[in-house]
């Protein structure tokens, strides 16, 4: 189990961002640590033209959980288990080049969209390619993307969606001179419309709350892509995918990918065994060293926006006071963290003060202000405000309760069980008792963190280049049941203003200006505090090809193959 979340509003990106540093090469072994993470504009994914690969062969890809819910857009399915193999099945309308600039994908779209004022309001006009269509053999057409955009706007609250983002800035959806041209009317400049559709399900799986929510449960009812859905293996954990000799595209070149469910702490035994053919280094200099010792392996190296984190449950009894959430992020030092959990690795051990950007990405300023900055002596002085005090015990009381909390980890994740300790530690220096429950992996999500079963909680957000779009749903307000991706369920009708303005610049440098304002307020709600930014190292074997380490761009997964 990776632990690791996606944050919806796409899952590849633009905005023009670019990464100011050197980039780093393919590595064997761990070098000295550099200053800054490498750019987006250059990632390391060996890449070869079509011809020249072998044609067949599988690959067996590893997976962090054996997922139940692949419907991407519902509450419980932006997991990297279920992107990985919807990307494989499902439309998206752009590619993105490694500096993350979007490129109309003609598999599924004739050109580029045009984007026009009518009558004082952004539309878009996607022009399909004819030749898309579902597996069961139904015609991509705009009632797709009508039927998205109503299940996502969040007008019916019955559809338990994991975000609105861009969605609820559309005022219509409707076709134009043909099905095949899709005419999508903002009611709001909305900057990041490109995030939108992607993937695309088909209308019949988001025509109904009930289609929405269930269709995708333990199956995968349509497809429309390179490859197609084979089988589900609940003993050996694995999802397998196969060329589709209907596919309309370049078919791909490889016959089959199996999604293979392998523990963290297991993954670089399996990549030396030959019992898959990559896997996500991570934070973790021991899985690093392995990979390295392997001959026939290669260490691909870039620098994308995922960040590790600490996300604080404002709905507990003992967090729903801002002060104590402030003061638990001022006495956790993030600097010791990320020198911890990256020591011995070949990526800057920088804490990250920025909830949208990471360190090395165009527009990083620290916002982070008192709560971000490590202070131990200030965080005892807000429990004392808060009413916690501190007498003659360890641990801090107030109306006879002890200040204790619980952090969920997932288990056989040694850089969460790592965050543990340190943060145990350094709470019980102003007075509170932290516990450290390691549940099973498979369950993290969908019985812990996704309905607040947790005081304190850590795992990655896998970001995109769609800063504010892409993370908004981790901070808007909760509404009613629904939070989205807010785990925190903590936020304002100000942030919430803040994010529509940033979201709704067309401006680039009033983007960055507005999306620094609203990450400063969400600094001080002290719900989701980040660590650092996560470092994109990939081990996979030397053959393969037109894959790696993405950083910013999107996969092509028809041109994923091997080379011998």
């Amino acid at each position: 189990m990776r632990s690791t979340r996606i944050g919806v509003g796409l899952t590849a990106a633009t905005l023009a961002v670019t990464l100011g540093a050197s980039a780093c090469s393919s590595s064997k072994s761990t070098s000295s640590k550099p200053n800054t993470a490498p750019k987006a504009s250059v990632n390391d994914v060996n890449p070869v033209d079509r011809s020249k690969l072998k044609q067949g062969g599988t690959l067996t890809w590893p997976i962090d959980q054996f997922s139940t819910q692949w419907n991407y857009n519902e509450a419980d399915g932006p997991e990297t288990s279920t992107n990985d193999v919807d990307l494989a099945l499902l439309p998206t309308p752009f590619h993105f080049d490694a500096g993350g600039t979007p490129y109309a994908d003609t598999d599924y779209l004739a050109g580029e969209p045009a984007v026009t004022t009518v009558a004082g309001k952004q539309t878009v006009t996607y022009e399909l390619n004819p030749k898309a269509k579902w597996s069961d053999g139904t015609a991509i057409t705009e009632a797709d993307f009508a039927a998205q955009w109503k299940a996502l706007n969040g007008v019916n609250s019955a559809f338990n969606v994991a975000s609105t983002v861009g969605y609820s800035q559309i005022s219509n959806v409707a076709a134009g001179k043909s099905p095949e041209e899709v005419v999508v009317t903002f009611s709001s400049n909305f900057a990041d419309w490109k995030s939108l559709f992607s993937p695309l399900y088909p209308a019949s799986t988001n025509a109904t709350p009930d289609a929405f929510n269930k269709s995708w449960i333990n199956k995968i009812p349509v497809t429309a892509g390179p490859f197609k859905f084979s089988a589900f293996n609940a003993t050996d954990k694995t999802v397998t995918v196969v060329r589709d000799p209907n596919w309309w595209g370049d078919p791909a070149i490889l016959d089959s990918i199996v999604f293979k469910t392998v523990d963290v702490s297991a993954e670089a035994d399996a990549f030396a065994s030959g019992e898959i053919d990559f896997f996500d280094i991570g934070p973790s200099a021991t899985n690093y060293k392995k990979a390295a010792a392997v001959k026939a392996g290669k260490i691909r190296v870039a620098g994308g926006p995922n960040f590790r984190h600490v996300t604080m449950n404002g709905k507990s009894p003992m967090l729903s006071d801002v002060r104590v959430r402030q003061a638990v992020a001022e006495a956790i030092d993030r600097g010791a963290i990320a020198k911890s959990d990256l020591a011995g690795l070949p990526w800057p051990d920088q804490p990250l003060n920025n909830h949208f950007y990471v360190n090395n990405q165009n527009g990083y300023q620290n916002n982070a202000g008192a709560v971000g900055k490590y202070d131990p002596t200030a965080a005892g002085a807000l429990l004392d405000a808060a009413g916690w005090t501190q007498g003659g015990g360890q641990y801090r009381t107030k109306g006879g309760q002890t200040l204790e909390l619980k952090l969920v980890i997932p288990d056989g994740v040694p850089v969460s069980a790592n965050e543990g300790t340190l943060m145990q530690n350094f709470l019980a220096k102003v007075g509170i008792k932290l516990d450290i429950d390691a549940v099973n992996s498979d369950d993290f999500f969908d019985k812990y963190v996704n309905i607040g079963q947790f005081d304190l909680t850590v795992f990655s957000w896998i970001g995109n280049q769609f800063p504010v779009s892409s993370n908004a749903s981790i901070y808007q307000n909760p509404q009613g049941k629904n939070i989205f991706q807010n785990y925190a369920q903590v936020g304002s009708s100000q942030i919430d203003g803040m994010l529509t303005t940033a979201q709704a610049d067309l401006d680039a440098a009033q983007a960055v200006k507005d999306t620094n304002a609203v990450d400063a307020a969400i600094w001080q709600e002290a719900g989701v505090v980040p660590f650092y930014q996560r470092p994109d190292f990939v081990a996979e074997k030397s053959n393969l090809a037109n894959f790696g380490a993405f950083g910013f761009a999107d996969r092509v997964y028809q041109n994923i193959g091997f080379t011998s």
